[in-house]
């Protein structure tokens, strides 16, 4: 499939640098990617989607779309503050809402999404670590250590699997084809040459 195909993709298009944008502080604004690949602002596709609706309760949605070689789709979370708890609930929420909004603009069902479209999430690796002595709220443990996770990725490699850093490795084969979650690093080279040839994410 073609995303150009899709009025409603057209019109929200911008670059994969600007959905990646933190503006939690009204003073700055920090990037999670510096990458000028033209991508759908799938917050304002979920915007406009809604508009005419009348809901009660707004759903949430993936920060982006866009094409990563010739045939696949991705959708991106990026997720530059803490991802503890709640956090993880949110982002299961947004991937459900994405998928059902996703689906009702292609007019295809999710077992074309199985097929053909992919789910990055992108995560601060700094803050999601252990070593920056920050403690889950109302929880009895610190998180994996930048180590222990360097540790586990090198395992999964080994094993030909991918790291699953959050639990989201759920919704593959399920909503999408591939699901892998990368630090910005990460992120940087799955977009210049394709992360899937290291057996990682």
């Amino acid at each position: 499939m073609k995303l150009s195909d899709y009025p409603m993709f057209c019109e929200n298009m911008t670059t994969l640098k600007e959905t990646s944008a933190d503006k939690r502080d009204a003073a700055s604004c920090a990037y999670m990617t510096e990458s000028d690949i033209p991508a759908v602002d799938f917050d304002l596709v979920k915007k406009k989607y809604v508009e005419k609706l009348g809901l009660s309760v707004v759903p949430m949605s993936n920060d982006a779309l866009f094409h990563h070689g010739e045939e696949k789709v991705v959708f991106v979370e990026f997720k530059n503050g803490y991802i503890g708890k709640k956090e993880q609930f949110n982002i299961r929420k947004k991937i459900y809402d994405s998928v059902l909004i996703y689906s009702d603009i292609t007019k295809s069902g999710i077992s074309s999404m199985r097929e053909d479209v992919d789910y990055v999430l992108v995560y601060n690796e700094d803050i999601n670590s252990g070593d920056s002595g920050q403690l889950e709220k109302g929880a009895d443990y610190i998180q994996d250590s930048r180590s222990f996770d360097s540790f586990a990725k090198n395992v999964s490699a080994l094993a030909r699997e991918r790291y699953d850093r959050f639990g989201v490795r759920m919704f593959e084969n399920y909503c999408f084809k591939r699901v892998h979650t990368y630090t910005k690093a990460e992120f940087e080279t799955y977009l210049t040459d394709g992360w899937d040839n290291h057996m990682r994410g």
